[in-house]
């Protein structure tokens, strides 16, 4: 009797899964283009904390001429960046040499690191940049040179 009774329950459920909706993917409407600004590999991990407090997403881009700089400078949350054209040097105050970053490649800046984005090459930099900050706040807060000695 037991063996009949899970039977036919199996049989039910068998027959429940079949008759159920199968859920499809539905495709864009109208007129969608979906554009990559840019794209950046890194190897080194991200981590973004907001806290739980309002915070503000901002989208920049940012075109460095030969010889141009950004200053040292901090931000009050992280900032991520993907070079998209040409290159530039990225130096903190842990990293006075710099590092190189070309095209393709992506930079992430903890919140409150001071540092210092330079383009070298003799043509111009394209980066994306993008920072997560609390609501409300300076974007850039302009810093003494950690490295001048």
């Amino acid at each position: 009797m037991t063996k009949l009774r899970i039977g036919n329950a199996c049989a039910a459920l068998g027959l429940a899964m079949l008759s159920a909706p199968v859920a499809a993917a539905t495709p864009p409407e109208g007129d969608v283009v979906r554009t990559d600004l840019a794209r950046g590999d890194t190897t080194a991990p991200v981590e973004i904390v907001t806290g739980g407090a309002p915070s503000t997403l901002i989208v920049q881009g940012l075109k460095l001429a030969p010889g141009a700089s950004s200053g040292w400078h901090t931000h009050p949350g992280t900032e991520y960046s993907a070079i998209t054209a040409g290159g530039v040097v990225l130096q903190t105050a842990d990293n006075c040499a710099g590092a190189e970053f070309g095209s393709g490649q992506a930079v992430f800046i903890p919140a409150g690191v001071p540092h210092r984005v330079a383009n070298e090459n003799a043509g111009a930099a394209d980066v994306v940049v993008t920072y997560t900050v609390p609501a409300d706040v300076p974007l850039r807060v302009d810093a003494p040179d950690p490295c001048a000695g």
